[in-house]
């Protein structure tokens, strides 16, 4: 299908150009993805077990917390896992039983083992279903749009759907007759899993085994099931998954040296449960072979290669020297997660081994970062050459991984490199969004804030250093208001400028924006309001339009009122809506924004640049075209997907 750019009629609102509705019935296929992006990130899946609790808070319900467990007595104890400065605290949490419950008296919560976060994923689902029921191409280009983007679940859970859903390019008859074929949003699907891309963005082994999971879930086949997609009532429908496992297999077997590289890479057995799960039948025994993968004859007697025969060992440098691993990586060059693989235990990672793996290339500039504390730890960052590389890794850092890993550092030198790192990666990230946007931060400082005002002041710190100090406005308000000045553009510099603020007073979200009143927009600009707070205070439209400054769009992170405060305004007649209300009073989209969000700092910067993007462009003045471009009319824009010409 050619590109074409067409803005459908569920996109204009009340004022030309804006996404306006906010009921939950009545959202258009914007909506839907800024919700989906903006809400959760990177939680469809956990590499670890955890515990998931009921939370009214969450958009799904439910929240996830990673646990251990421990064998006391007969008794499996299960602990959470808390975090205290650099190390986990176990909290106990109760006894897990057989079917899954933790309790302690009570029911603490239900135990998950590392894998697919069943929630999470099948509202994930849901929401890319509902933009789908709405307008089947925009999901199709939605999804097409995110395979060159950075967030993996998202794309998990896109390539799902597409290859589960029902256009698959069938005849369209008339009188017996094919006048044309439908449209085959399934080859989407399979081009999202097929494509392979240099700069790694592409689906590995892995992620195609994980689409398999999100379409086994309850959840997902029961909506797969409602939309009329597949014929089974009991069985989950996987669409055209098997058929592109089935193609990826076959091109990579009459490829051997890209099998060869996937064994290297550590993917060896991840290939084996994909081969297992269709059932893929080789066509020489060399498939075998290369994966280490020896036969037995089935039940039914059916296998005809490779029965019995021996496969070479896996490779191993048990009962090598350090100085004999030491050539080896040299030599060979295996990348540092194989590397870790192949070491025994008893010689571990040592300050010889790591430099040579540097030396030889095998340790990425992603890998470097990661790797600080141990660099830390083995006196390499001491060494010219290496703490080079380090630094040079971190002025190219594209994420905030070195926010994490500064956690985890002794030296406070080190600690400052990977949080100017931080910075930088954050800047970087949302510089050409914002470049013709200014932004309006409102925090509440009210007395229902209380216990609430030292995290907003943290997710305020961690979400402004993505913005161009001249272009981002700070104010702090209760019944009345005042600016903040932000010296440095830095984690540091937001800190000091909120250190020594308390809470205290009314709410009345109206200071705040008779505060912003004088502070005009660069020609040119749009407007953009964040709000940091609760919502239990009087609708304030009126206020927003007097001051003039004309926002397209509300950012929420909406903070729970203490108690006290919050039965106190229940008795006043506040009702808990003030700024989703004023933004529907508007006609302007309010975009909330999850405060687990700022506790993930990789997800920090997309969801600045997402919540920037989709926020609508003003109607340019005379001529002049509008510099910025939406989210929507990116996705509008993108070309869909195609399979590569070998599939």
């Amino acid at each position: 299908m050619a590109a074409h750019l067409r803005v459908p009629a569920f996109f204009i609102g009340r004022r030309e150009g804006a996404i306006m509705t906010t009921d939950a019935n009545t959202l258009g296929p914007a909506e839907h993805i800024i919700q989906a992006i903006l809400t959760h990130s990177d939680h469809v899946y956990h590499g670890r077990p955890g515990v998931v609790v009921a939370d009214p808070r969450q958009a799904v319900g439910v929240r996830w917390d990673p646990v251990t467990h421990k064998v006391e007595g007969e008794a499996k104890v299960v602990y959470k896992l808390v975090k205290a400065g650099k190390k986990n605290q176990r909290v106990k949490l109760g006894n897990l039983l057989d079917d899954g419950r933790v309790q302690n008296g009570v029911l603490v919560g239900h135990y998950r083992p590392a894998g697919v976060f069943p929630e999470v994923a099948t509202w994930l689902y849901t929401k890319i279903a509902d933009v789908w029921k709405l307008d089947n191409e925009f999901a199709a280009r939605w999804a097409s749009f995110a395979y060159g983007e950075d967030h993996r679940d998202l794309k998990v859970v896109l390539a799902a759907f597409m290859l589960a859903q029902s256009r698959k390019g069938d005849p369209v008859r008339e009188k017996g007759q094919i006048l044309f074929h439908d449209e085959d949003f399934r080859d989407v699907g399979e081009a999202m899993m097929l494509i392979t891309r240099k700069d790694k963005k592409d689906l590995n082994p892995k992620l195609l085994l994980r689409i398999h999971d999100v379409l086994s879930l309850d959840g997902v086949a029961k909506v797969n099931r409602e939309l009329g997609f597949g014929q089974s009532a009991r069985k989950p429908f996987y669409g055209r998954w098997p058929k592109a496992v089935e193609k990826w297999l076959r091109y990579r077997e009459e490829n051997p040296r890209m099998l060869q590289g996937l064994v290297k890479a550590g993917f060896r057995t991840t290939v084996m449960e994909l081969a297992r799960r269709i059932g893929y039948k080789p066509t020489t025994p060399r498939f075998f072979e290369i994966l280490r993968w020896k036969q037995k004859q089935a039940a039914e007697g059916h296998r005809t290669l490779a029965i019995g025969k021996d496969v070479k060992a896996a490779e191993s440098w048990e009962g090598k020297t350090e100085e004999q691993i030491c050539k080896a990586i040299v030599k060979d060059k295996p990348n540092w997660k194989r590397i870790v693989g192949l070491l025994p235990s008893s010689v571990g990672v040592t300050r010889a081994i790591v430099a040579a793996a540097i030396e030889a290339g095998s340790v990425s500039a992603k890998d470097l970062i990661i790797l600080t504390p141990t660099l830390e730890e083995l006196g390499l960052l001491e060494v010219q050459d290496i703490r080079e590389r380090w630094q040079a890794a971190l002025k190219a850092a594209d994420d905030m991984r070195a926010a994490n890993i500064a956690r985890n550092v002794k030296t406070e030198k080190v600690k400052e490199e990977l949080s100017d790192a931080a910075d930088t990666a954050m800047k970087k990230a949302v510089e050409e969004v914002t470049r013709d946007m200014e932004v309006y931060v409102m925090v509440d400082i009210s007395g229902s804030m209380e216990s609430s005002i030292e995290n907003a002041k943290s997710h305020v710190a961690k979400f402004l250093q993505g913005f161009s100090p001249e272009r981002v406005h700070v104010c702090v308000f209760n019944t009345a208001a005042r600016m903040i000045s932000i010296k440095h553009p830095s984690a540091a510099g937001v800190a000091n400028a909120f250190s020594g603020i308390r809470s205290g007073g009314g709410t009345d979200y109206g200071a705040g924006v008779r505060m912003m009143n004088g502070i005009r927009p660069k020609d040119g600009s749009d407007t953009l309001f964040i709000f940091v707070g609760d919502e239990e205070a009087p609708e304030f439209s009126q206020e927003v339009r007097r001051c003039g400054l004309n926002p397209m769009a509300f950012g929420f992170v909406k903070t729970a009122p203490d108690g006290g405060a919050a039965a106190w305004r229940r008795q006043m007649g506040f009702k808990a809506s003030a700024v989703t209300d004023t933004a529907a009073n508007l006609g302007i989209p309010c975009f909330m924004i999850d405060e687990s969000t700022f506790s993930d700092p990789y997800a920090i910067p997309r969801t600045i640049r997402n919540l920037v993007a989709a926020t609508p462009v003003g109607k340019p003045v005379g001529n002049a075209a509008p510099k910025r471009v939406t989210l929507v009319d990116q996705i509008l824009k993108t070309d869909l997907l195609q399979k590569p010409a070998w599939a």
